[in-house]
């Protein structure tokens, strides 16, 4: 192997050993790992990350919604109980 290669296969060595130590993040609502730490959202009970889409059925529980009702992501960590309207259409 010329150096060039070995340079190559010594970074791509590397890069494979940090991929194996990144550490599995847990949901702490349906204890799956959560793949994609991007979309995660913290907790309020336990101050850990959870997958998006865990605590909104969490919040669905909680606050017994109506079926006209629905929680909404308003950003920076909040959350709304948004109401359709009588005449008014929604997408979904």
């Amino acid at each position: 192997m010329n150096m060039y290669y070995q340079k190559k296969f010594k970074r791509y060595r590397d890069y494979k050993q940090r991929k194996m130590y990144i550490p599995k993040v847990i949901c702490p609502i349906c204890t799956k790992p959560i793949n994609k730490v991007i979309t995660s959202i913290i907790h309020k009970e336990t101050g850990k990350k959870a997958h998006f889409d865990c605590i909104i059925q969490e919040l669905r529980k909680f606050y017994h919604l109506n079926p006209k009702e629905a929680v909404c992501y308003l950003g920076g960590g909040s959350f709304g109980i948004i109401e359709e309207n009588e005449g008014h259409r929604t997408k979904g």
